[in-house]
């Protein structure tokens, strides 16, 4: 994810807490995104061992604990500085990321789901069904709303464009995903209406995406690559072709037996029909897919061979598409069935695994001496002590 933060922070120039606080980004919330997928994948992989329940309920714990906390520390960034939603709103990449949020709070929705459901019933799947239209809701409104500052506000070019355009698109894809998961609890006819809202917002996040990565691939032929520092943006095609093959198979299954109940279709038969076309659209996206893990893999080494790739929140960005295309492996090797899918989608998820530890070990590292605590919206800060609001007239500077 394409997120440029400066790393001049230094144990010498140590942040205060309320520094820390207002200069905290939406982009952690990628870290929910990272770490909930690792959780699901490990809970639905192909080939199982019983230690592999364990480690996808630390994961699911551990998204939970770390997702209250930024939420929490979020929270008070805009209740204490509310001056810096705006600010924040008026970045044309930090607004980007208004995304991560839905999006994370998605993964924790699925995992409730797999795992705490069927240990707590009726009370858990009240609470997957609430949570769930929050999310749908969020994520229209993150579909809509920032594709309008970016008509009105930001000021935006071909050649400076990046894959990010895509983050507050995906939500909508990857809500409906959810959706294909929270339908498979809910009683028939709440399950009917979530499963419809769900295809609506596959079309409508999917639509959109393909329209955002044309204009991302016309970028790459006249522009060359990014830079560096956003290089991991090139992965982030693969989040709507990846979550979109996933949730289309998702979904179908679903409403297998939903849609026969409420004579949507009128004969079984129909609702197997239309899980086949699902799986075959679902590999139509795989397919688009694998060429844009094959390009997301080539930008990086073509990068890492020209220079040092800076570490940053952007790293997460590795994780959550090559994670969702993961899922799409997983559930096409279901749907067929499949070896190959079954033993592929088993060799992504120990390299995700591997990836994860890689990128969360960075980030700790990067947190403790604080140079992840850069807010790109913020220039300069002239009193942060007494919460100036910095107006036309004054600028807020991040402190080092």
């Amino acid at each position: 994810m394409p997120e440029n933060t400066n790393t001049n922070t230094t144990g010498k120039h140590r942040k205060t807490c309320s520094q820390m606080v207002l200069n905290f980004t939406p982009s952690w919330f990628s870290v929910n995104m990272g770490t909930g997928i690792i959780s699901l994948l490990l809970f639905a992989a192909p080939h199982q061992f019983h230690a592999m329940y364990y480690f996808s309920v630390v994961f699911y714990v551990l998204n939970c604990v770390l997702f209250t906390l930024f939420f929490l520390i979020t929270l008070t960034r805009y209740i204490v500085f509310p001056w810096i939603f705006w600010r924040m709103l008026q970045h044309p990449a930090q607004s980007m990321f208004l995304g991560t949020f839905p999006m994370g709070l998605a993964t924790i929705i699925n995992a409730t789901v797999l795992i705490t459901v069927p240990a707590y019933g009726q009370w858990a799947i009240t609470m997957v069904h609430v949570l769930w239209w929050i999310d749908v809701a969020l994520s229209v409104l993150t579909c809509f709303g920032i594709p309008f500052l970016m008509f009105n506000v930001h000021h935006l070019s071909i050649e400076k464009m990046t894959a990010g355009w895509l983050l507050p698109i995906v939500p909508t894809v990857v809500a409906a995903a959810s959706g294909g998961y929270v339908a498979t609890v809910l009683n028939p006819d709440d399950a009917f209406v979530v499963l419809i809202t769900s295809y609506c917002l596959w079309g409508l996040g999917l639509g959109l995406s393909f329209m955002v990565i044309a204009l991302y691939f016309q970028r790459l032929a006249l522009h060359h690559l990014p830079e560096a520092e956003v290089i991991v943006s090139a992965f982030l095609p693969l989040g709507p072709l990846g979550q979109g093959s996933f949730g289309i198979i998702q979904i179908s299954q679903a409403g297998k037996k939903v849609f026969l109940e409420n004579d949507l279709v009128r004969q079984a038969i129909s609702s197997e029909v239309v899980f086949i076309v699902s799986v075959i659209v679902g590999l139509l996206l795989w397919g688009l897919g694998l060429w844009w893990f094959f390009h997301g893999i080539t930008s990086v080494l073509v990068r890492c061979i020209r220079g040092k790739i800076p570490f940053n929140m952007g790293f997460w960005g590795f994780i959550f598409p090559f994670g969702v295309f993961t899922s799409s492996t997983v559930a096409i090797s279901k749907a067929l069935p499949s070896a190959f899918f079954s033993y592929l989608a088993m060799v992504f998820i120990v390299a995700l695994v591997i990836l994860w530890l890689y990128v969360a070990a960075g980030t700790l590292k990067k947190a403790f001496d604080q140079s992840l605590f850069v807010a790109p919206c913020l220039s300069c800060m002239t009193d942060l002590s007494n919460g100036v609001n910095p107006g036309s007239n004054n600028r807020v500077i991040q402190t080092d």
